[in-house]
Protein backbone atom coordinates (compact mmCIF):
# COMPACT_ATOMS: atom_id res chain seq x y z
CA UNK A 1 0.00 0.00 0.00
CA UNK A 2 1.36 3.43 -0.94
CA UNK A 3 1.94 5.87 1.85
CA UNK A 4 -0.21 8.97 1.88
CA UNK A 5 1.42 12.21 0.79
CA UNK A 6 1.37 13.40 4.38
CA UNK A 7 3.12 10.27 5.64
CA UNK A 8 5.68 10.47 2.83
CA UNK A 9 6.60 13.96 3.94
CA UNK A 10 6.96 12.89 7.55
CA UNK A 11 9.28 10.08 6.46
CA UNK A 12 11.24 12.32 4.08
CA UNK A 13 14.74 13.73 4.53
CA UNK A 14 14.84 17.38 5.58
CA UNK A 15 17.44 19.82 6.77
CA UNK A 16 17.69 23.49 7.65
CA UNK A 17 19.72 25.72 5.37
CA UNK A 18 21.09 29.19 5.92
CA UNK A 19 19.91 31.69 3.27
CA UNK A 20 22.52 32.82 0.77
CA UNK A 21 22.16 36.46 1.79
CA UNK A 22 22.63 35.86 5.53
CA UNK A 23 25.32 38.09 7.01
CA UNK A 24 26.92 37.95 10.42
CA UNK A 25 26.66 41.27 12.28
CA UNK A 26 29.38 43.82 11.76
CA UNK A 27 30.35 46.24 14.50
CA UNK A 28 28.81 43.80 16.96
CA UNK A 29 29.43 45.78 20.16
CA UNK A 30 28.13 48.99 18.59
CA UNK A 31 24.92 47.21 17.60
CA UNK A 32 24.54 45.65 21.04
CA UNK A 33 24.98 49.05 22.68
CA UNK A 34 22.40 50.59 20.36
CA UNK A 35 19.81 47.78 20.08
CA UNK A 36 20.56 45.92 23.36
CA UNK A 37 20.17 42.48 21.69
CA UNK A 38 21.84 41.00 18.58
CA UNK A 39 22.02 37.54 16.97
CA UNK A 40 25.79 37.04 17.02
CA UNK A 41 26.13 33.61 15.41
CA UNK A 42 24.06 30.69 14.12
CA UNK A 43 24.68 27.31 12.53
CA UNK A 44 22.41 24.44 11.51
CA UNK A 45 22.62 20.66 11.67
CA UNK A 46 19.80 18.60 10.16
CA UNK A 47 16.55 20.16 11.47
CA UNK A 48 18.22 21.97 14.38
CA UNK A 49 19.50 25.53 14.56
CA UNK A 50 22.04 26.52 17.24
CA UNK A 51 22.24 30.23 17.90
CA UNK A 52 24.34 32.66 19.95
CA UNK A 53 22.88 35.96 21.18
CA UNK A 54 24.71 38.95 22.66
CA UNK A 55 22.86 41.38 24.93
CA UNK A 56 23.72 44.56 26.77
CA UNK A 57 24.08 43.80 30.47
CA UNK A 58 21.45 46.25 31.74
CA UNK A 59 20.42 44.34 34.85
CA UNK A 60 20.78 41.07 36.74
CA UNK A 61 17.09 40.35 36.07
CA UNK A 62 17.05 39.46 32.40
CA UNK A 63 15.76 36.71 30.11
CA UNK A 64 16.06 35.98 26.41
CA UNK A 65 13.43 34.19 24.34
CA UNK A 66 13.29 33.00 20.73
CA UNK A 67 9.91 33.20 18.96
CA UNK A 68 9.66 30.98 15.90
CA UNK A 69 7.07 29.95 13.34
CA UNK A 70 6.77 27.75 10.26
CA UNK A 71 3.36 29.06 9.11
CA UNK A 72 4.17 32.75 8.59
CA UNK A 73 3.24 33.70 12.18
CA UNK A 74 -0.30 32.33 12.10
CA UNK A 75 0.95 30.37 15.11
CA UNK A 76 4.30 30.47 16.87
CA UNK A 77 6.27 28.84 19.67
CA UNK A 78 8.66 30.27 22.24
CA UNK A 79 11.84 28.75 23.70
CA UNK A 80 14.28 30.01 26.33
CA UNK A 81 17.86 30.91 25.53
CA UNK A 82 20.44 29.81 28.10
CA UNK A 83 22.86 32.17 29.79
CA UNK A 84 26.48 31.35 28.83
CA UNK A 85 28.86 34.00 30.14
CA UNK A 86 29.51 37.66 30.99
CA UNK A 87 32.08 39.84 29.22
CA UNK A 88 33.37 42.23 31.86
CA UNK A 89 35.46 44.28 29.40
CA UNK A 90 32.41 45.45 27.43
CA UNK A 91 29.58 44.68 29.90
CA UNK A 92 27.68 42.30 27.63
CA UNK A 93 26.23 38.84 28.20
CA UNK A 94 26.10 35.79 25.97
CA UNK A 95 23.07 33.51 25.56
CA UNK A 96 22.63 30.42 23.37
CA UNK A 97 19.63 28.49 22.09
CA UNK A 98 18.83 25.21 20.38
CA UNK A 99 15.81 25.16 18.09
CA UNK A 100 14.63 21.84 16.61
CA UNK A 101 11.67 21.54 14.24
CA UNK A 102 9.63 18.36 14.76
CA UNK A 103 9.08 16.45 11.54
CA UNK A 104 5.33 16.40 12.02
CA UNK A 105 5.34 20.22 11.86
CA UNK A 106 6.85 20.32 8.37
CA UNK A 107 3.63 19.78 6.48
CA UNK A 108 2.54 23.38 6.22
CA UNK A 109 5.71 25.19 5.20
CA UNK A 110 9.27 24.85 3.98
CA UNK A 111 10.52 27.94 5.78
CA UNK A 112 11.15 28.74 9.44
CA UNK A 113 11.19 32.32 10.72
CA UNK A 114 12.32 33.50 14.13
CA UNK A 115 12.91 36.65 16.15
CA UNK A 116 14.66 37.29 19.46
CA UNK A 117 13.09 39.00 22.46
CA UNK A 118 15.24 40.41 25.29
CA UNK A 119 13.24 41.04 28.47
CA UNK A 120 14.97 43.29 30.98
CA UNK A 121 13.83 45.86 33.56
CA UNK A 122 10.20 45.34 32.58
CA UNK A 123 10.84 46.17 28.91
CA UNK A 124 11.08 44.10 25.76
CA UNK A 125 13.72 44.64 23.10
CA UNK A 126 13.72 42.79 19.79
CA UNK A 127 16.18 41.61 17.21
CA UNK A 128 13.95 40.70 14.28
CA UNK A 129 16.50 41.37 11.52
CA UNK A 130 15.28 44.91 10.94
CA UNK A 131 11.60 43.84 10.85
CA UNK A 132 12.27 41.13 8.25
CA UNK A 133 12.77 38.33 10.81
CA UNK A 134 15.46 35.69 10.49
CA UNK A 135 14.52 33.05 7.94
CA UNK A 136 15.91 29.53 7.50
CA UNK A 137 14.95 27.39 4.55
CA UNK A 138 13.69 23.85 5.13
CA UNK A 139 15.14 21.76 2.31
CA UNK A 140 13.64 18.43 1.30
CA UNK A 141 16.09 15.86 -0.08
CA UNK A 142 15.56 12.48 -1.71
CA UNK A 143 18.65 11.08 0.01
CA UNK A 144 20.37 11.14 3.38
CA UNK A 145 22.22 14.43 3.72
CA UNK A 146 25.75 14.21 5.20
CA UNK A 147 26.26 16.36 8.29
CA UNK A 148 30.05 16.09 8.39
CA UNK A 149 32.76 16.67 5.81
CA UNK A 150 34.28 13.23 6.36
CA UNK A 151 30.92 11.52 5.90
CA UNK A 152 30.61 13.35 2.60
CA UNK A 153 34.09 12.17 1.63
CA UNK A 154 32.99 8.60 2.31
CA UNK A 155 30.30 9.02 -0.34
CA UNK A 156 32.95 9.89 -2.91
CA UNK A 157 32.04 13.57 -2.91
CA UNK A 158 34.98 15.82 -3.66
CA UNK A 159 35.59 18.59 -1.16
CA UNK A 160 36.22 21.76 -3.13
CA UNK A 161 36.12 25.43 -2.26
CA UNK A 162 32.61 26.06 -3.56
CA UNK A 163 31.13 22.95 -1.97
CA UNK A 164 28.14 23.98 0.15
CA UNK A 165 28.85 21.75 3.14
CA UNK A 166 32.57 22.59 3.17
CA UNK A 167 31.86 26.32 3.11
CA UNK A 168 29.23 25.99 5.82
CA UNK A 169 31.46 24.04 8.19
CA UNK A 170 34.48 26.32 7.76
CA UNK A 171 32.23 29.31 8.35
CA UNK A 172 30.64 27.69 11.42
CA UNK A 173 34.09 27.15 12.94
CA UNK A 174 35.33 30.61 11.86
CA UNK A 175 38.36 28.90 10.37
CA UNK A 176 41.26 31.26 9.70
CA UNK A 177 43.37 30.33 6.69
CA UNK A 178 47.00 29.59 7.39
CA UNK A 179 48.23 32.82 5.81
CA UNK A 180 49.96 33.69 9.09
CA UNK A 181 52.11 30.58 8.61
CA UNK A 182 51.42 28.82 11.91
CA UNK A 183 54.48 26.62 12.48
CA UNK A 184 54.43 23.31 10.61
CA UNK A 185 50.89 24.15 9.35
CA UNK A 186 49.52 23.25 12.77
CA UNK A 187 46.20 24.58 14.02
CA UNK A 188 45.39 26.34 17.28
CA UNK A 189 42.00 26.49 18.99
CA UNK A 190 40.32 29.70 20.10
CA UNK A 191 39.47 29.92 23.79
CA UNK A 192 35.76 30.72 24.18
CA UNK A 193 36.22 31.92 27.76
CA UNK A 194 37.42 29.30 30.23
CA UNK A 195 37.42 26.50 27.64
CA UNK A 196 41.13 25.66 27.71
CA UNK A 197 40.14 22.33 29.32
CA UNK A 198 38.31 21.40 26.12
CA UNK A 199 41.05 22.64 23.80
CA UNK A 200 43.72 20.60 25.56
CA UNK A 201 41.66 17.39 25.25
CA UNK A 202 40.69 18.02 21.62
CA UNK A 203 44.34 18.57 20.65
CA UNK A 204 45.34 15.33 22.41
CA UNK A 205 42.58 13.26 20.81
CA UNK A 206 43.27 14.65 17.35
CA UNK A 207 46.87 13.41 17.71
CA UNK A 208 45.76 9.95 18.85
CA UNK A 209 46.87 8.29 15.61
CA UNK A 210 45.01 4.99 16.03
CA UNK A 211 41.71 6.85 16.40
CA UNK A 212 42.31 9.61 13.86
CA UNK A 213 43.52 7.16 11.19
CA UNK A 214 40.36 5.11 11.75
CA UNK A 215 38.35 8.13 10.65
CA UNK A 216 40.63 9.57 7.97
CA UNK A 217 41.77 6.47 6.10
CA UNK A 218 38.93 3.97 6.37
CA UNK A 219 36.16 5.94 4.74
CA UNK A 220 34.81 3.47 2.17
CA UNK A 221 32.54 1.68 4.62
CA UNK A 222 32.14 4.21 7.43
CA UNK A 223 29.11 6.49 7.50
CA UNK A 224 28.10 7.78 10.92
CA UNK A 225 24.74 9.18 12.00
CA UNK A 226 25.17 10.39 15.59
CA UNK A 227 25.29 14.14 16.01
CA UNK A 228 28.38 14.23 18.26
CA UNK A 229 30.55 11.95 16.10
CA UNK A 230 29.59 13.93 12.99
CA UNK A 231 30.52 17.18 14.69
CA UNK A 232 33.78 15.68 15.94
CA UNK A 233 34.55 14.62 12.36
CA UNK A 234 33.97 18.19 11.17
CA UNK A 235 36.36 19.42 13.84
CA UNK A 236 38.90 16.69 13.06
CA UNK A 237 38.96 17.49 9.36
CA UNK A 238 39.51 21.20 9.94
CA UNK A 239 42.25 20.77 12.53
CA UNK A 240 44.13 18.12 10.53
CA UNK A 241 43.82 19.35 6.95
CA UNK A 242 46.74 21.81 7.32
CA UNK A 243 44.85 24.74 5.77
CA UNK A 244 43.94 26.68 8.90
CA UNK A 245 45.97 28.39 11.62
CA UNK A 246 43.05 28.75 14.05
CA UNK A 247 39.54 27.38 14.35
CA UNK A 248 36.83 28.13 16.91
CA UNK A 249 35.36 24.87 18.29
CA UNK A 250 32.10 26.56 19.35
CA UNK A 251 29.78 24.24 17.35
CA UNK A 252 31.16 21.08 18.97
CA UNK A 253 31.01 22.64 22.44
CA UNK A 254 27.50 23.98 21.91
CA UNK A 255 26.16 20.62 20.72
CA UNK A 256 27.71 18.84 23.71
CA UNK A 257 26.46 21.59 26.03
CA UNK A 258 22.86 21.18 24.94
CA UNK A 259 23.13 17.49 25.86
CA UNK A 260 24.95 18.10 29.15
CA UNK A 261 24.17 21.59 30.46
CA UNK A 262 27.25 21.58 32.71
CA UNK A 263 29.28 22.22 29.55
CA UNK A 264 27.01 24.84 28.01
CA UNK A 265 28.34 27.81 29.96
CA UNK A 266 31.79 29.10 29.08
CA UNK A 267 33.51 28.35 32.36
CA UNK A 268 36.42 26.22 33.51
CA UNK A 269 35.84 22.49 33.88
CA UNK A 270 38.08 19.55 34.69
CA UNK A 271 39.89 18.27 31.59
CA UNK A 272 39.78 14.66 32.80
CA UNK A 273 36.02 14.75 33.32
CA UNK A 274 35.49 16.28 29.87
CA UNK A 275 37.71 13.59 28.30
CA UNK A 276 35.66 10.77 29.85
CA UNK A 277 32.40 12.45 28.81
CA UNK A 278 33.51 12.95 25.21
CA UNK A 279 34.79 9.38 24.87
CA UNK A 280 31.48 8.11 26.26
CA UNK A 281 29.50 10.17 23.75
CA UNK A 282 31.71 9.07 20.85
CA UNK A 283 31.30 5.46 21.92
CA UNK A 284 27.52 5.77 21.87
CA UNK A 285 27.59 7.15 18.31
CA UNK A 286 30.17 4.58 17.16
CA UNK A 287 28.54 1.63 18.88
CA UNK A 288 28.55 -1.26 16.40
CA UNK A 289 25.28 -2.48 17.87
CA UNK A 290 23.78 0.64 16.39
CA UNK A 291 20.64 2.30 17.69
CA UNK A 292 18.28 4.32 15.54
CA UNK A 293 18.51 8.09 15.87
CA UNK A 294 15.39 8.15 18.04
CA UNK A 295 16.89 5.61 20.45
CA UNK A 296 20.18 7.44 21.12
CA UNK A 297 20.27 8.78 24.66
CA UNK A 298 23.65 10.20 25.67
CA UNK A 299 22.74 9.91 29.35
CA UNK A 300 22.40 6.10 29.25
CA UNK A 301 25.99 5.12 28.45
CA UNK A 302 26.14 2.25 30.94
CA UNK A 303 23.09 0.59 29.42
CA UNK A 304 24.46 0.40 25.89
CA UNK A 305 26.45 -2.52 24.52
CA UNK A 306 30.15 -1.62 24.80
CA UNK A 307 31.28 -2.45 21.27
CA UNK A 308 33.06 0.33 19.42
CA UNK A 309 36.46 1.62 18.29
CA UNK A 310 36.53 3.66 21.53
CA UNK A 311 36.32 0.46 23.58
CA UNK A 312 38.86 -1.25 21.28
CA UNK A 313 41.44 1.48 21.82
CA UNK A 314 40.88 3.09 25.21
CA UNK A 315 39.39 0.43 27.47
CA UNK A 316 41.43 -1.70 29.84
CA UNK A 317 40.20 -4.13 32.48
CA UNK A 318 40.96 -4.17 36.18
CA UNK A 319 41.05 -7.44 38.12
CA UNK A 320 40.12 -7.09 41.77
CA UNK A 321 40.96 -10.05 44.04
CA UNK A 322 39.72 -10.30 47.63
CA UNK A 323 41.29 -12.90 49.94
CA UNK A 324 39.74 -14.01 53.23
CA UNK A 325 42.42 -13.82 55.93
CA UNK A 326 40.82 -16.67 57.88
CA UNK A 327 40.42 -19.42 55.26
CA UNK A 328 42.38 -17.80 52.33
CA UNK A 329 39.37 -18.22 50.03
CA UNK A 330 39.58 -15.78 47.11
CA UNK A 331 37.04 -14.08 44.89
CA UNK A 332 37.82 -12.08 41.75
CA UNK A 333 35.81 -9.48 39.87
CA UNK A 334 36.51 -7.48 36.72
CA UNK A 335 35.80 -3.86 35.83
CA UNK A 336 36.64 -1.79 32.77
CA UNK A 337 38.53 1.49 32.94
CA UNK A 338 39.36 4.29 30.52
CA UNK A 339 41.93 6.08 32.64
CA UNK A 340 44.45 4.99 35.27
CA UNK A 341 44.16 7.38 38.20
CA UNK A 342 47.36 7.31 40.25
CA UNK A 343 48.07 8.97 43.61
CA UNK A 344 51.30 10.93 43.97
CA UNK A 345 53.55 9.86 46.88
CA UNK A 346 54.12 12.49 49.58
CA UNK A 347 57.33 13.92 48.22
CA UNK A 348 58.49 16.88 46.16
CA UNK A 349 59.77 14.63 43.39
CA UNK A 350 59.06 11.07 42.30
CA UNK A 351 58.84 8.92 39.19
CA UNK A 352 55.81 7.56 37.40
CA UNK A 353 56.91 4.10 38.54
CA UNK A 354 56.61 5.32 42.15
CA UNK A 355 53.01 6.33 41.43
CA UNK A 356 52.31 2.97 39.79
CA UNK A 357 53.38 1.13 42.94
CA UNK A 358 49.96 1.89 44.40
CA UNK A 359 48.53 -0.70 41.99
CA UNK A 360 50.45 -3.45 43.81
CA UNK A 361 49.55 -2.39 47.33
CA UNK A 362 47.14 -4.56 49.29
CA UNK A 363 44.15 -2.87 50.90
CA UNK A 364 43.14 -4.48 54.20
CA UNK A 365 39.42 -4.72 54.94
CA UNK A 366 39.49 -5.06 58.73
CA UNK A 367 37.20 -2.29 60.01
CA UNK A 368 33.76 -3.36 61.12
CA UNK A 369 32.06 -1.48 58.27
CA UNK A 370 34.47 -2.76 55.60
CA UNK A 371 34.80 -6.47 56.41
CA UNK A 372 34.12 -8.81 53.49
CA UNK A 373 31.46 -11.53 53.56
CA UNK A 374 33.29 -14.78 52.81
CA UNK A 375 31.09 -17.32 51.04
CA UNK A 376 33.21 -20.17 52.43
CA UNK A 377 33.25 -19.02 56.07
CA UNK A 378 29.66 -17.74 55.77
CA UNK A 379 30.47 -14.68 57.84
CA UNK A 380 32.02 -11.22 57.56
CA UNK A 381 35.76 -11.71 57.83
CA UNK A 382 38.95 -9.71 57.72
CA UNK A 383 40.24 -9.66 54.17
CA UNK A 384 42.75 -8.08 51.85
CA UNK A 385 42.05 -6.62 48.42
CA UNK A 386 44.49 -6.36 45.53
CA UNK A 387 43.93 -4.47 42.29
CA UNK A 388 45.86 -5.31 39.15
CA UNK A 389 45.48 -4.75 35.44
CA UNK A 390 43.98 -7.75 33.67
CA UNK A 391 43.93 -6.21 30.18
CA UNK A 392 45.99 -3.25 29.04
CA UNK A 393 44.46 -0.78 26.57
CA UNK A 394 46.07 0.20 23.28
CA UNK A 395 45.80 3.85 24.31
CA UNK A 396 46.78 4.29 27.96
CA UNK A 397 45.67 7.51 29.67
CA UNK A 398 47.13 8.20 33.11
CA UNK A 399 45.66 10.82 35.44
CA UNK A 400 48.01 12.09 38.14
CA UNK A 401 45.87 12.75 41.19
CA UNK A 402 46.96 16.32 41.86
CA UNK A 403 43.80 17.54 43.57
CA UNK A 404 42.73 16.31 46.99
CA UNK A 405 40.80 17.56 49.99
CA UNK A 406 42.75 18.48 53.12
CA UNK A 407 41.73 18.17 56.78
CA UNK A 408 39.97 21.54 56.57
CA UNK A 409 37.78 20.21 53.72
CA UNK A 410 39.48 22.43 51.16
CA UNK A 411 40.76 21.32 47.80
CA UNK A 412 44.52 21.64 47.46
CA UNK A 413 46.83 20.94 44.53
CA UNK A 414 49.92 18.72 44.68
CA UNK A 415 52.69 20.46 42.70
CA UNK A 416 55.18 17.57 42.97
CA UNK A 417 57.42 16.88 40.02
CA UNK A 418 56.56 13.47 38.56
CA UNK A 419 59.23 12.19 36.17
CA UNK A 420 57.58 10.18 33.39
CA UNK A 421 59.27 8.25 30.55
CA UNK A 422 58.97 9.51 27.01
CA UNK A 423 59.46 6.04 25.52
CA UNK A 424 59.32 2.38 26.61
CA UNK A 425 56.93 2.65 29.56
CA UNK A 426 56.76 -0.95 30.83
CA UNK A 427 53.65 -2.07 32.74
CA UNK A 428 54.04 -5.85 32.68
CA UNK A 429 54.73 -6.06 36.44
CA UNK A 430 51.36 -4.43 37.15
CA UNK A 431 49.35 -6.71 34.90
CA UNK A 432 48.15 -10.29 35.31
CA UNK A 433 47.96 -10.85 31.56
CA UNK A 434 50.78 -12.87 29.89
CA UNK A 435 50.60 -10.62 26.81
CA UNK A 436 51.58 -7.63 28.95
CA UNK A 437 55.24 -8.67 28.74
CA UNK A 438 55.25 -7.14 25.24
CA UNK A 439 53.33 -4.03 26.31
CA UNK A 440 55.67 -1.06 25.96
CA UNK A 441 54.17 2.40 25.61
CA UNK A 442 55.25 5.64 23.93
CA UNK A 443 54.19 9.07 25.18
CA UNK A 444 52.54 11.35 22.63
CA UNK A 445 50.61 13.96 24.61
CA UNK A 446 50.63 15.61 28.04
CA UNK A 447 47.82 17.81 29.35
CA UNK A 448 49.16 20.32 31.89
CA UNK A 449 47.31 22.23 34.57
CA UNK A 450 48.77 25.57 35.63
CA UNK A 451 47.53 27.50 38.66
CA UNK A 452 44.99 26.54 41.31
CA UNK A 453 41.78 24.55 41.18
CA UNK A 454 39.59 27.66 40.92
CA UNK A 455 41.91 29.75 38.79
CA UNK A 456 43.83 27.45 36.46
CA UNK A 457 44.77 27.10 32.83
CA UNK A 458 45.33 24.01 30.67
CA UNK A 459 47.97 23.60 27.97
CA UNK A 460 49.11 20.60 25.96
CA UNK A 461 52.49 19.15 24.96
CA UNK A 462 51.99 16.87 21.95
CA UNK A 463 53.79 15.18 19.07
CA UNK A 464 52.48 13.43 15.98
CA UNK A 465 53.84 9.87 16.03
CA UNK A 466 52.95 9.33 12.37
CA UNK A 467 56.23 11.10 11.53
CA UNK A 468 59.56 9.27 11.66
CA UNK A 469 61.13 11.86 13.96
CA UNK A 470 58.17 13.54 15.64
CA UNK A 471 58.71 17.03 17.00
CA UNK A 472 57.18 18.10 20.31
CA UNK A 473 54.97 21.22 20.29
CA UNK A 474 53.21 23.25 22.96
CA UNK A 475 49.55 24.05 22.32
CA UNK A 476 48.22 26.98 24.34
CA UNK A 477 44.78 27.64 22.86
CA UNK A 478 45.45 29.61 19.63
CA UNK A 479 49.22 29.66 20.11
CA UNK A 480 51.36 26.75 18.86
CA UNK A 481 55.13 26.77 19.34
CA UNK A 482 58.10 24.44 19.47
CA UNK A 483 58.65 22.79 22.84
CA UNK A 484 61.95 22.75 24.69
CA UNK A 485 62.48 19.15 25.85
CA UNK A 486 63.50 20.37 29.31
CA UNK A 487 59.92 21.63 29.69
CA UNK A 488 58.69 18.16 28.80
CA UNK A 489 61.00 16.20 31.07
CA UNK A 490 60.91 18.54 34.11
CA UNK A 491 57.21 19.23 34.10
CA UNK A 492 55.55 19.67 37.50
CA UNK A 493 52.29 20.73 35.80
CA UNK A 494 51.58 17.37 34.11
CA UNK A 495 48.03 16.20 34.80
CA UNK A 496 47.09 13.71 32.05
CA UNK A 497 49.58 11.49 30.20
CA UNK A 498 48.61 9.91 26.87
CA UNK A 499 50.57 6.80 25.85
CA UNK A 500 50.12 4.56 22.82
CA UNK A 501 51.17 0.94 22.71
CA UNK A 502 54.23 0.26 20.58
CA UNK A 503 53.14 -3.20 19.43
CA UNK A 504 49.48 -4.09 18.94
CA UNK A 505 48.90 -7.72 20.02
CA UNK A 506 47.44 -10.04 17.42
Amino acid sequence: MNLSCEQQRINGKYYLCMPDNFQYPRNLLHRVCKNLVVLEDIFTRNLTAYGTIRVNNCSFDKRVFVHYTIDQWKTFSVINAHYIMHYADNNTDLFQFKLTIPKDKLLSSLKMSFAICYCVNGGKFWDNNYSQNYNLEIIESSREVPTSILNQLSRKKSIIRDDLLYKQITQDYHAISNTTQQIENLCGLKNLGGTCYMNSILQSLSLTSLLTNYFLYNQDSLVFKGIIINEYLNFLYLIRCGQYSTITPAPLKQIIGHINYAYLENQQQDAHEFLILLLDYLHIDLNRTQCTDEEIDYNLFGQINKNSIIVDLFYGIYKSTITCLQCMHTSSSYESFVCLTLPIPSTNQCTLQDCLQSLNEDEYLIDEDSKWFCSKCQCHSNAKKRLEIHKLPKILIIQLKRFQMNSEMRWIKDESLVLYPEDDLDLHQYSSSPSSEQALYTLYSVVNHNGSLNDGHYTTFSRDLSYDQPQWFEYDDEIVKYLDLDQLHLNSKAYLLFYTIQHIPE
